[in-house]
Order: structure tokens, then C-alpha cells, then sequence
């Protein structure tokens, strides 16, 4: 099991986010959206459940997301629900490190219709985050 720290998490995040995700950079502190994405990965106990139905039940971070997130409630742009999507890719790509990921899965939840869960981590037994 390979533990990481939500302060590392959000470290990486604003490391390198804009220059991963460069169509996405202007989403970084942009407001409402980015707060909550930002929370999420501050409390382990959100996280590990995110992590556990993305490897267990292959359902999709922003399906798992959006589900605990009582605050934001749909009527996304088209461009929030793609930075949504781009900010968990990042966290479960270039954070966990996970190697393969299913797109299109359909998530019907607050406007958003499909999403992707990720697989193949190079990492054995998983990852725990942890305060």
C-alpha cells in the first residue's frame, strides 16, 4: 500500500495542473468548482472512498465526486463539466499514477452524462490517502 498526503496531493495539483492540462489552465483558482475539487482531495476520508469505487466497483471519480458534493448542485458549462473531468484525470494520472483508463461511462448525475474510471496502477496493493 503506498500512502500519500492530501498536502502532497494539492501540491502536485498546483504544480503542474495548468502545464498537464494546458486547455484547462485558466481553471486553477478559478472559483466555486475548483474550491470543491480542491476539498475533496483535503479529506482522506472522501478520497479513499473515491479511490475504492473507482478500483472495486469501476465507478468513475466525478460520478463519486459530484455524488458527495451537496454545494454544487449541476447546471455546469460545457467547459466546467471538461475541467471537472480533467482536474480527477489529473489526480488519478499523474497523482496515483494510474496507467489505463474507460472512458464514456455513463454517470447521469447533475448535468453530467459520462465519465471515466481509471485502472492498471503501478502500484502494489493501492493507495491510501492519508491526512
Amino acid at each position: 500500500m503506498r500512502n500519500i498526503k492530501c498536502k502532497d496531493i494539492v501540491s502536485k495539483i498546483n504544480d503542474d495542473f495548468g502545464n498537464k492540462y494546458k486547455p484547462f489552465s485558466k481553471f486553477k483558482d478559478s472559483g466555486q468548482i475548483w474550491d470543491e475539487c480542491i476539498k475533496a482531495v483535503n479529506d482522506p476520508k472522501l478520497m479513499n472512498h473515491i479511490i475504492f469505487c473507482n478500483d472495486v466497483l469501476k465507478i468513475p471519480p466525478v460520478k463519486v465526486f459530484l455524488a458527495a458534493n451537496e454545494t454544487l448542485t449541476g447546471g455546469f458549462s460545457v467547459y466546467d463539466k471538461k475541467c471537472i473531468g480533467a482536474f480527477w484525470g489529473f489526480v488519478f494520472k499523474f497523482v496515483f499514477m494510474y496507467q489505463s483508463q474507460k472512458d464514456s461511462n455513463p454517470i447521469n448525475l447533475k448535468g453530467i452524462k459520462t465519465a471515466t474510471y481509471f485502472y492498471d496502477i503501478d502500484v502494489e496493493d493501492g493507495i491510501e490517502v492519508i491526512d
